[in-house]
C-alpha cells in the first residue's frame, strides 16, 4: 500500500522508539544480573551465564516466527505480541526470588523480543523503501544498543541490584510503553498490511537464500564477542590506556556511525559495504590485538567498530537481496538469528582461543573470523546486488496487477 512520506519520519521514529524502550527492559534487567544472581540468589558464576544468555535461546527460534506473522499480518500485531510476552515474562523473577524463576523469567522475555524485533525491522524496511533498507537494517541494531544503554542507567537510578523487585516490574512495563509507542505510530498513518500468503516461500528456501549472508553475520560478530570479552585484557598486557574504555568507545562509535553512516550501504551496496567494512573490522582487530601504542589502538578500536556497525547492515542487503516483499519479515527474523549464533557460538570459541594463545591470540583469530564475511560477500555479493536490484524492479512493475 502506499505511504504519506510526509508522515513518514514521523511514524518511524515512533517505531524506532518502540524498539528502544523494549531494548531498554532488557538493559536494566541484564545490568544487575552480575550482582543479583550470586548476592541474593546465591547461585555462582555459571548461573549468571546462562542468566545473561538464556534470552538468545528463546530469541534465535522466535524471530523467524515473529517476521513470518509479520509478513502475512502486518507487523502491529506481532510487535504488540512480542512486547506483552516481554511484560509478562518479567513477572515470574518479579514474583519469586529463585533461579528458576529467573531462568524462566529470562527465556519468555528472549522470546518476546525474538518477535518483537523482526515485526520492528519489517516495519521499518516498509517504511523507509527499497531505497533505505540498509538505514532501517542498521536502525535496528541502533535501537538495542540505544536501549541497553539507556536500561542500565535506569537501573541504577532504581537501586541496582538491592532493589531488584523494584527493576524487574519496570522491566515488566517498559515493554508495555514500547507498544503503546507501536500503536501510536500506526494511528499517526503508519499502518503497514500484511501480504497476502499465497506467495510465501517455505522457511527451509528463505534459509538456503538467507545463509551465507547470515554465515557472514555470524563471523562479524565473533569479532565484536572478542572485543567486548579481551579487548581490556589486551590493552592492560600492552600498557597502552584503553582497558576501562573500550566497551564505552565501541558502544559510542557504532552509535555514531549507524547515526551519521547510516545511509552508507544504500549507497554503495551490500557487496562493496561489506567488502570494505567487515575488512575495517578485520584489520582493526588485528592491529589492536599487536598495539603497544595508545594511538595505534584507539585508532584500531575505532575502526574495527565502525566496521562491524556498518558491516552488519551491509550483510542484511546481501541477505535481503532478492527476496520478495511477501518475505522479507521471515527472511529478517532468519537472518538474526544468527547474529544470536555469532554471540552464542562466538563466546565459548574466542574463550577456548584466550585459553591456548592469551587474549591476543583471541583478537587475532577473530579477526581471522571476521575476514571470512569479506570472502562471502565477494562470492556472493556481485550476484545478490544485481538479482537484488532485478528482483525489485519487476517488483515495481507488477504491483499494480497484484493489488
Amino acid at each position: 500500500m502506499p505511504h504519506d512520506h510526509r508522515r513518514l519520519p514521523v511514524t518511524y521514529l515512533a517505531v524506532l522508539g518502540a524498539a528502544v524502550v523494549c531494548y531498554a527492559a532488557l538493559g536494566a534487567v541484564l545490568s544487575i544480573l552480575p550482582r543479583y544472581v550470586p548476592d541474593q540468589l546465591g547461585a555462582g558464576p555459571t548461573a549468571v551465564g546462562l542468566a545473561v544468555g538464556a534470552p538468545a535461546l528463546t530469541g534465535l527460534l522466535a524471530r523467524p516466527v515473529g517476521g513470518r506473522l509479520a509478513d502475512r499480518l502486518g507487523p502491529l500485531i506481532p510487535l504488540l505480541t512480542g512486547a506483552a510476552v516481554m511484560a509478562a515474562g518479567a513477572v515470574p523473577a518479579a514474583l519469586s526470588s529463585t533461579l528458576a524463576a529467573l531462568i524462566l523469567s529470562r527465556l519468555a522475555v528472549g522470546a518476546g523480543e525474538g518477535m518483537m524485533m523482526s515485526a520492528g525491522v519489517l516495519w521499518l524496511l516498509r517504511l523507509a523503501g527499497p531505497e533505505r533498507r540498509g538505514r532501517a537494517l542498521g536502525h535496528i541494531g541502533l535501537a538495542n544498543y540505544g536501549g541497553l544503554a539507556l536500561g542500565p542507567l535506569l537501573a541504577t537510578a532504581l537501586g541496582g541490584a538491592t532493589q531488584a523487585a523494584t527493576v524487574l516490574w519496570v522491566a515488566a512495563v517498559l515493554p508495555l510503553l514500547g507498544g503503546a509507542a507501536a500503536i501510536l505510530a500506526h494511528r499517526a498513518g503508519g499502518a503497514v498490511a500484511g501480504d497476502r500468503p499465497a506467495g510465501s516461500a517455505s522457511t527451509a528456501a528463505l534459509l538456503r537464500g538467507i545463509a551465507p549472508a547470515g554465515i557472514g553475520l555470524l563471523a562479524v560478530n565473533v569479532g565484536y564477542v572478542s572485543m567486548l570479552s579481551f579487548g581490556a585484557a589486551v590493552a592492560h598486557g600492552h600498557g597502552t590506556d584503553l582497558g576501562t574504555f573500550v566497551v564505552p568507545v565501541f558502544a559510542v562509535a557504532v552509535i555514531l556511525a549507524r547515526t551519521l553512516g547510516g545511509g552508507t550501504p544504500d549507497r554503495l551496496g551490500g557487496r562493496r559495504t561489506v567488502v570494505a567494512f567487515a575488512g575495517a573490522e578485520a584489520a582493526g582487530l588485528l592491529v589492536y590485538a599487536n598495539a603497544s601504542a595508545t594511538p595505534v589502538a584507539l585508532a584500531a578500536l575505532l575502526g574495527m567498530s565502525v566496521g562491524q556497525a556498518l558491516a552488519v547492515p551491509g550483510l542484511g542487503l546481501l541477505a535481503l537481496a532478492g527476496v520478495a516483499p511477501e518475505n522479507q519479515g521471515a527472511a529478517a527474523g532468519l537472518f538474526f538469528s544468527f547474529f544470536d549464533a555469532g554471540v552464542g557460538l562466538g563466546g565459548p570459541a574466542v574463550g577456548a582461543a584466550a585459553a591456548l594463545a592469551g587474549a591476543g591470540g583471541a583478537l587475532d583469530v577473530a579477526g581471522v573470523a571476521v575476514s571470512s564475511a569479506v570472502v562471502v560477500a565477494l562470492v556472493v555479493g556481485r550476484r545478490r546486488d544485481g538479482a537484488g536490484a532485478r528482483r525489485g524492479e519487476l517488483w515495481r512493475f507488477t504491483a499494480a496487477f497484484r493489488r
